[in-house]
C-alpha cells in the first residue's frame, strides 16, 4: 500500500488522500472497503472519521478533515473482496494552523 496527501504541505481542514493497493503480485486490488480513522498523536482528541471510494482499480480516494494542527496517525481498515480484513497505519506530520 501506498498513500498520497494533499495538500502538501498539509494544514488543518480538508485534505485528500489517495490509496493505492496492490497485492503480492503487484496487481490492482479493485473492489475493496477502505476506511480511514485518524487520531492525534496525542491523546484526548475524538478521532476523525472517512471512508474511501474506488477511483480506479486499486486506487482509492478519502476527503479528511484534520481538525488539529500536529501529528496525525491514520489507521487504514481494509475489507477485501473475499472477506478477509487487513490494517495498516501511516503518520501526517505537522499539519499546520490554518
Amino acid at each position: 500500500m501506498s498513500y498520497q496527501v494533499s495538500p502538501q504541505p498539509a494544514r488543518v481542514g480538508d485534505v485528500t488522500i489517495t490509496i493505492n493497493m496492490k497485492d503480492r503480485s503487484e496487481r490492482p486490488i479493485a473492489g475493496a472497503s477502505v476506511k480511514l480513522e485518524g487520531n492525534m498523536s496525542h491523546a484526548g482528541m475524538a478521532p476523525v472519521i472517512a471512508e474511501a471510494r474506488e477511483i480506479g482499480p486499486g486506487h482509492y480516494q478519502a476527503k479528511m478533515k484534520l481538525t488539529m494542527a500536529g501529528d496525525w496517525d491514520v489507521l487504514v481498515l481494509l475489507t477485501l473482496p473475499d472477506g478477509s480484513e487487513a490494517d495498516q497505519e501511516f503518520e501526517i506530520k505537522n499539519v499546520a494552523p490554518v
